[in-house]
């Protein structure tokens, strides 16, 4: 046998053989470093591709009134989503469920790009879609790697009562409501209380999603759960007890229809409101999902105004209602008693300018009490003239004017409230005239309240002082046991018993004196005590009555305004007789 000599010399070859340590050991390091260094990172990453994470949404809490009837519940939907690492977005898989869905490739690339939060977590492409196009779906899912399906529970309103401005609606949350809102975990694509009661109780209603862990395969289908990961179930929200009876509020609704304008029944005792109706109003299964930017502006735009909450966001001049106010302040200020006398021929004359009652031939000699009995405004422009504007001022605010009443929904406006300093801010110092106190006394001129201002008001009446914050929410269930929702403490106003008699006596005399202008009112087994008002506008007057109805089971405060209604006495009126007769009749329905 034959040796082949070996002539590379040995620095060579010691050369070549460090050389290729030298590569073990790089390798080494380098596996040790990808294996052990960095192996989470790594684990990770690879889990990633083998692991689906799937959120999995909570159902928001169920929304019930008094006595535990259903306002607000929650449906599902079936909503395609789309992993965007697995789903090739400019292949066939892609043209092949927009076939399916209806909708162009461009369509499902934009709302990828839109609703994207991470390559690996589920994307909305379409939601809402029936039974038959999931289906279709399914059949082809070898041929769609990265599309998947989702349940997301919805807002479904099974009660007859719509309640619309009460609950609110969802929408779906922006980005700088993430930001602010990072302990809720918000996601785009999620939805989130916008207005009413879903806004103001969102804390109490959201829940908390859960976690699914499916383990795929190299084509991006589920092959099952993944050992060793436990499903994090979803938590639903917390259910909500509103104070509003259904029953009550349904009537509120019908006799409200096709009629511009508020009415609100509370508890004058405890501010517990049972019923509210904004008028006009819109289905609340309107915005049970996601509505586009389309069909929100057809409502946006309609000029009935539905979406706007009168009860809170309504401003308007109180008219006669407001009249009791002069009378208290006067009462307590000694500036004149309740038998002083002024007569009135249907108009009052200030410089060149006549400022009329609403009955132009007048009504002779008027008393404070007949003076409130039949709403004569002449009285009235004689009684201010006698009083300085701050302490007639200084009584509107003690019923709670030109202050938020704190009803817990969001957005509630700030009514004008004008005293001396507002009058300077607004004409210039010394620049308004005793005009301004003639118009203001009877309601009218800057004066601005909104009706759950003026339920509050009559609340303060029939309580003779008490003051309190209207509320909607009454309690909600944590776990196995109710929380109450707490309110603000109330207060009392500092107005004598003597003055408090005469007011009431005053207003029970609107409803049953011969002449009384709210007797459209009464009703058998009740004792009504209520004041009209009639609020100049453009157009046609504004219509308001507000009070309150007792006996010896039930007490309800009522505030109602119906715009170009005419008068109150005979538009606004019947409205809350029905209202006060279902209360009386319905007793147990309200403890």
């Amino acid at each position: 046998m034959k040796s082949i000599e070996n002539k590379i010399s040995s620095g060579r070859r010691n050369f070549l053989i460090s050389i290729v340590i030298f590569l073990f050991i790089v390798l080494f390091v380098r596996m040790y470093n990808l294996q052990v260094m960095q192996y989470n990172k790594f684990i990770g990453i690879a889990n990633s591709n083998r692991i689906r994470v799937l959120p999995t949404e909570a159902p928001r809490g169920i929304i019930y009134d008094r006595n535990g009837k259903i306002i607000a519940d929650n449906k599902f939907q079936y909503n395609i989503n789309v992993i965007p690492f697995e789903f090739d977005q400019d292949g066939e898989a892609c043209e092949k469920v927009a076939q399916l869905l209806e909708i162009t490739p461009e369509t499902i690339r934009k709302r990828i790009r839109n609703n994207w939060r991470g390559r690996f977590l589920p994307t909305k492409i379409a939601e809402d879609v029936d039974i038959e196009t999931l289906t279709r779906i399914q059949e082809h899912k070898l041929e769609l790697p990265g599309v998947i399906y989702t349940l997301e529970p919805l807002r479904s309103f099974p009660s007859e009562a719509r309640l619309s401005h009460t609950i609110g609606y969802l929408r779906e949350v922006n980005p700088k409501e993430i930001e602010k809102a990072k302990d809720f975990k918000y996601q785009q694509g999620d939805l989130i209380g916008y207005i009413g009661v879903e806004k103001q109780y969102e804390n109490i209603l959201r829940g908390q999603r859960g976690v699914k862990y499916i383990q795929v395969n190299a084509w991006g289908q589920a092959v099952g759960n993944f050992p060793g990961k436990d499903e994090i179930p979803a938590i639903p929200g917390k259910d909500l007890y509103l104070t509003i009876e259904l029953g009550l509020q349904k009537l509120n609704e019908e006799l409200m229809k096709d009629k511009p304008g508020a009415t609100i029944i509370m508890n004058p005792e405890n501010g517990e409101i049972y019923s509210m109706v904004s008028s006009p109003d819109y289905s609340p299964n309107f915005f049970s999902g996601i509505i586009s930017p389309a069909d929100f502006a057809l409502l946006r735009d309609n000029p009935d105004k539905p979406l706007i909450n009168r009860i809170t966001n309504g401003l308007y001049p109180p008219g006669s209602t407001f009249k009791m106010i002069a009378a208290i302040a006067a009462l307590e200020n000694n500036i004149i008693d309740k038998n002083h006398t002024f007569f009135c021929n249907g108009k009052y004359r200030l410089g060149r300018r006549e400022f009329k009652c609403w009955n132009e031939y007048g009504h002779g000699n008027m008393d404070m009490k007949h003076a409130i009995e039949q709403s004569c405004n002449v009285y009235f422009y004689n009684l201010i003239r006698r009083m300085d504007i701050d302490i007639w001022a200084s009584y509107v605010k003690l019923f709670g004017f030109g202050q938020k009443t704190g009803i817990d929904l969001p957005n509630e406006y700030l009514a004008v409230w004008p005293d001396s300093r507002y009058l300077d801010k607004k004409y210039g110092k010394n620049q308004w005239t005793e005009g301004h106190k003639l118009n203001q006394v009877i309601g009218q001129g800057d004066v601005t309240a909104t009706p759950i201002q003026l339920a509050r008001y009559a609340a303060i009446m029939s309580t003779k002082g008490k003051i309190i914050q209207p509320h909607l929410g009454m309690k909600y269930k944590e776990k196995d046991h109710f929380v109450l929702i707490k309110t603000q403490a109330d207060s009392v106003s500092e107005i004598s018993n003597t003055t408090w008699t005469f007011v009431h006596e005053a207003m029970s005399d609107v409803v049953y004196a011969n002449q009384g202008t709210g007797k459209q009112s009464q009703v058998d087994g009740m004792r009504v005590f209520g004041k009209t008002g009639t609020a100049q506008n453009a157009g046609e007057d504004h219509a308001w009555f507000v009070g309150w109805a007792e006996n010896d089971s039930i007490k309800i405060a009522f505030a109602s305004i119906y715009e170009h209604g005419g008068h109150g006495g005979s538009a606004s009126a019947p409205i809350v007789r029905e209202l006060i007769e279902y209360c009386k009749n319905n007793v147990e329905k309200f403890k």
